[in-house]
C-alpha cells in the first residue's frame, strides 16, 4: 500500500515535539469516547476597543477548517480557524498515570478586530464543522489596557512588570504552572484585583497571593462574585507589590484561563437599590471594597431607561459594572425600622420593593390590604446572583398565623416565585428575613421583591443554545415551561429562522404541561449549515394573547450562572449535521509492544456517501485512560485506500507494571465539498481501541559520561553506548536533539552488534552560557517487521564563560 509507513520519514521530526502535557478533565466513562466538537477556551480571553487581538481557540474534535462564529456589534473575526497552534506552557511533570478518562485539548490561530466605538462587555463566539456545533462562549470586549502573560513567570524574580490600571490576560497551562505580575502602587493607594475565571467557563479556581515590598504578605479584604475571588487592599508603603496566581487544585491546561482588572478604581460589589422605574432618577448606593476588610458606600444618581429590562452600569468612573433591573411598577426602598409586624411598612400592588439585611437580626415587615378575589403574584431573591442573600417569605395574617413560607434556597436559582390567593378580604403580612438570620448580614445582603396581582402568564427557558441534527435524522429540545398566575391554557411554541429541509414536531404544549420537547428534523438532503434560531411561545387568555421568546443558557457563566454579561440569550445556534462520510476502526485485540518502538497498528475505514479523498489520522483529543505517553505518528491515507498501519510511539519512559494495558484512541479528519457546493470538514474518531500491553525495552541508550564541560568556539567529543537485548542487535541512527542554536552534531551510525560510538557536538562561539544546559541524544534502528526502536539519553552540559 502506497502510504504503509510513510511517516517513518517523518517520524523523528514528530517526536522530538512530542510533549506530555496535557489538560485532565472529565468526560463521559464510557468505551467509546464522545465524539461532538467542543470547544473549550480562547486566549486571550478579552481585548481592547479600538484594537486587534491575536487569539487561540481551543477545543476538541474540530478539524482544520472549523467555522468561527462571532456574534456582537463592533467585533469581526475570519470565518473560519486558521493553523494549529500552542502557546510556551510550563511543563507539568510526569506522574505514574490514572484509570481517569483525559482530554487534550488543541488550538488554533484566529484573529478579532475590535472597532473603536464597539460597546464594552461580553460577546459571544462559537465552532462549527461537518461534524456539529458547539456552544456559546464569551469573548470580553473592555476599556483597559491589555497584557498577555509569557512564560516563565512562575518564579517571583521572572515575575512580569505590569502598569495600573490594566487587565491581565493569563492561563494557568500546567501543573506546576505559577504565574507572577509585578507592579508599583503608591503608599494609602486601594488596589483592587477582580479575577475572572469561573464567569469565563473556565475550570480555574484562582488562588491569589500579593507580596508588599518587604516580599511578605498583603493582607486585602477577599470576597466572591459567583466562584470567582476579588480583592482590595491599601498599599501602607511605596514600592513594588508582586501578585501570584495559581489553582487550587494544582490543576492546569491551555483551557484554564483568566483575566484579572488590576487597577486603583473603586471595585464595586453590591448596589442599593438594586434596580428602579423605567425613565425615573434614583440616587445608587454602590458598595465597594476598601481594602479594610469593610464595605464603603459610594452614592451616584442613576437615570434608567424608558424601556424595562436589565442594564449594567458602572457606578463611578473606572469601576467595574453591576447589573441593574429596570421596572415599569412603582418602586419602594426599604428603610430601617420596620422590622417587626407592629413596624410595617404599607405597600400596595403592585410594586417592586428594594431591601437589605443590614444586621444579622435584621427582618422586614410589609403591611398589604388584599381581597379574596384578588390573588398575587410575588417574586423576591438577591438582587445579583452572587449575593449572600437566601430570603425567605412568610405571608401571616393579622393574628400572627403563618399562611404559607417561600425559601429562596429550595429554588434552581435561588429566587422565589410563588402565586397566592388570599383566604378572605382584608390586611395580611409579609414577613421577609434571610435563611442566615442570627448569624450572617450586611449591606451586600440586597433583595428585591415583585408583587403584582396574580394575572395569567408564563416563561420560557432552554438549558442550552446550541443544538445539532443530522442530515435526514432527528433532535429534541427540551423546553421548559413556568406557568403563573394559574396559567393553564395550552401554549403554541413557534420556530424563527428554521433553514430549507428542516421542520419542527411537538409544537403544541397541552394545558397545565410544564415541559415540552421540541423535535427538529431534517430531511436527508437539507443543506448542511448553522442558523439563528428564536422559539416563541403564544398563549390566549380571555381572547387575549400573550406571547414570550424562549430565553437558552450559554456557557460564558459559573455554576450560579454568575457571568460578566447576562446569562441568558433569546435565541439558540442550530446546525445541520453532515452526514458521516467515513467510519474508523480498528482491530480491538491484545496486541504486544516493547516500549521505546513504534509500533504499526492496522486501522480500517469504511468510505461512506461517495467519499473517496485523502483521511488524515492523528491521536485522539479524547481517551478513555491516561496514554502515559503514546502518541501516534500523524499519518494519511491516500485516496481510495481502506487500510492503513498507523504508528503508535511507546516511549521507554512508561511507566512498569501501573496499567495492565493501553487503550489509545485515534481520530480521523477529512475536507470535502458536499452536494451543495459547500466545504466542508468533518473529525470522526474510531469506534474502537488500539490495545497494547507492554514489553521491557530491547536497547537503551546511555552517556558514558554523566556530565560534559565545553568552551564556546570547540569540538567536544561525547561517548555514548547502547546497552542491547539478544532481540535487537541491529544497528542504529545517533542523533543530537533539541540542542541549543548554535550547537550541532553529525549523525552517527552504530553498526550492528557494536555498543559503543563517539559523538562530535559542535559549539559555535556564538553560543553563551546558560542555566540548565543539556544534550539530548536519540537512537533509532529497525528491529523487524516495520517496528522502530527509538531510545534517548540527556547529559548535563556546561558551558565555561
Amino acid at each position: 500500500m502506497r502510504t504503509r509507513y510513510k511517516c517513518w520519514a517523518n517520524a523523528c521530526r514528530f517526536l522530538a515535539g512530542i510533549s506530555c502535557l496535557f489538560a485532565i478533565s472529565a468526560v463521559a466513562v464510557a468505551q467509546q469516547v464522545p465524539t461532538d466538537p467542543t470547544s473549550t477556551h480562547i486566549f486571550p480571553a478579552g481585548g481592547r476597543r479600538g484594537t486587534v487581538v491575536d487569539v487561540r481557540v481551543g477545543g476538541e474534535c474540530l478539524p482544520p477548517g472549523t467555522r468561527f462564529r462571532l456574534f456582537g456589534v463592533g467585533v469581526r473575526a475570519p470565518l473560519e480557524l486558521g493553523e494549529p497552534t500552542t502557546g510556551h506552557y510550563a511543563p507539568s511533570p510526569r506522574r505514574k498515570p490514572s484509570e481517569q478518562p483525559t482530554t487534550h485539548p488543541r488550538e488554533w490561530k484566529s484573529r478579532i478586530d475590535i472597532a473603536s466605538d464597539a460597546p464594552s462587555g461580553v460577546c459571544l463566539w462559537r465552532l462549527s464543522c461537518g461534524r456539529g456545533g458547539t456552544g456559546s462562549r464569551p469573548f470580553v470586549v473592555g476599556d483597559l489596557p491589555e497584557f498577555i502573560e509569557t512564560e516563565p513567570n512562575s518564579l517571583p524574580d521572572r515575575a512580569e512588570v505590569v502598569e495600573l490600571p490594566v487587565t491581565i490576560n493569563g492561563q494557568i497551562a500546567g501543573e506546576s504552572d505559577l504565574d507572577y505580575f509585578r507592579f508599583t502602587a503608591r503608599a494609602g493607594e486601594i488596589v483592587r484585583a477582580d479575577i475572572a475565571a469561573a464567569r469565563l467557563g473556565s475550570a480555574l479556581d484562582p488562588l491569589v497571593q500579593v507580596m508588599g515590598p518587604d516580599g511578605q504578605k498583603v493582607l486585602f479584604d477577599d470576597r466572591r462574585i459567583g466562584a470567582d475571588p476579588v480583592l482590595a487592599f491599601r498599599a501602607a508603603t511605596t514600592g513594588e507589590y508582586r501578585l501570584l496566581i495559581s489553582n487550587v487544585t494544582y490543576r492546569g491546561g491551555p483551557s484554564y484561563v483568566y483575566r484579572i482588572t488590576l487597577s486603583t478604581a473603586p471595585l464595586i460589589q453590591y448596589a442599593f437599590p438594586a434596580g428602579g422605574r423605567a425613565g425615573e432618577t434614583v440616587p445608587v448606593s454602590f458598595l465597594a471594597l476598601t481594602g479594610t476588610d469593610s464595605l464603603r458606600t459610594l452614592t451616584q444618581a442613576v437615570t434608567f431607561p424608558k424601556t424595562s429590562g436589565t442594564i449594567w452600569q458602572a457606578g463611578l468612573e473606572g469601576a467595574n459594572s453591576l447589573p441593574l433591573q429596570v421596572s415599569d411598577l412603582p418602586e419602594v426602598v426599604e428603610t430601617n425600622g420596620h422590622d417587626a409586624r407592629e413596624a410595617a411598612l404599607d405597600v400596595s400592588s403592585p410594586v417592586v420593593i428594594n431591601g437589605q439585611f443590614e444586621t444579622t437580626a435584621d427582618e422586614d415587615w410589609y403591611r398589604l390590604t388584599c381581597r379574596q378575589e384578588a390573588g398575587l403574584s410575588i417574586e423576591c431573591g438577591a438582587a445579583l446572583r452572587w449575593s449572600p442573600a437566601f430570603p425567605i417569605v412568610s405571608i401571616t395574617n393579622t393574628d400572627g398565623g403563618v399562611l404559607t413560607t417561600a425559601s429562596a434556597v429550595q429554588t434552581p436559582r435561588g429566587a422565589i416565585q410563588f402565586d397566592w390567593q388570599p383566604p378572605a378580604d382584608g390586611t395580611y403580612y409579609l414577613r421577609v428575613r434571610d435563611l442566615q438570620q442570627g448569624a450572617r448580614g450586611g449591606p451586600e445582603f440586597v433583595y428585591r421583591m415583585r408583587i403584582t396581582p396574580a394575572v395569567p402568564d408564563f416563561a420560557l427557558s432552554l438549558k442550552t443554545d446550541s443544538l445539532n441534527v443530522v442530515q435526514g435524522g432527528r433532535i429534541e429540545l427540551d423546553v421548559t415551561i413556568d406557568r403563573r398566575g394559574g396559567l393553564t391554557v395550552p401554549i403554541e411554541l413557534s420556530v424563527d429562522g428554521l433553514p430549507e429541509g428542516v421542520r419542527v414536531e411537538g409544537t403544541t404544549v397541552a394545558a397545565n404541561q410544564p415541559l415540552a420537547k421540541l423535535a427538529f428534523i431534517a430531511d436527508g438532503d437539507a443543506r448542511a449549515t448553522d442558523v439563528t434560531l428564536r422559539i416563541t411561545g403564544r398563549a390566549v387568555v380571555s381572547e387575549q394573547t400573550i406571547e414570550r421568546a424562549a430565553l437558552a443558557t450559554h456557557l460564558a457563566h459559573d455554576v450560579d450562572l454568575v457571568g460578566l454579561g447576562a446569562s441568558e440569550i433569546d435565541h439558540i445556534q442550530l446546525t445541520v449535521v453532515h452526514k458521516p462520510v467515513f467510519k474508523l476502526y480498528c482491530n480491538e485485540a491484545y496486541q504486544y509492544a516493547h516500549r521505546g518502538t513504534v509500533y504499526p497498528y492496522l486501522m480500517e475505514i469504511e468510505r461512506l456517501e461517495g467519499f473517496d479523498g485523502p483521511i488524515h489520522l492523528q491521536v485522539a483529543d479524547r481517551q478513555i485512560k491516561d496514554l502515559d505517553g503514546i502518541e501516534i505518528v500523524n499519518t494519511t491515507i491516500a485516496p481510495g485506500e481502506t487500510k492503513v498501519m498507523l504508528p503508535l510511539y511507546l516511549p521507554e519512559t512508561m511507566h512498569i507494571n501501573v496499567q495492565a494495558h493501553s487503550n489509545v484512541y485515534a481520530q480521523g479528519h477529512v475536507e470535502f465539498v458536499d452536494e451543495h457546493g459547500q466545504k466542508q470538514t468533518m473529525l470522526v474518531v474510531s469506534t474502537m481501541r488500539c490495545m497494547i500491553r507492554t514489553l521491557p525495552t530491547v536497547a537503551k541508550l546511555r552517556s558514558m559520561d554523566r556530565e560534559m564541560a565545553a568552551t564556546s568556539g570547540t569540538t567536544i567529543r561525547c561517548p555514548v553506548a547502547i546497552d542491547r537485548t539478544s532481540q535487537f542487535q541491529g544497528p542504529m541512527q545517533i542523533e543530537l536533539m533539541d540542542a541549543a542554536p548554535g550547537i550541532t552534531a553529525a549523525t552517527v551510525t552504530l553498526p550492528a552488534n557494536q555498543s559503543q560510538t563517539d559523538v562530535l557536538v559542535q559549539i559555535d562561539p556564538s553560543v553563551k552560557h546558560a542555566a540548565n544546559m543539556a544534550l539530548k541524544f536519540r537512537a533509532v534502528g529497525n528491529m523487524g517487521g516495520d517496528v522502530k526502536v527509538i531510545t534517548e539519553t540527556i547529559v548535563p552540559l556546561e558551558l565555561n564563560r
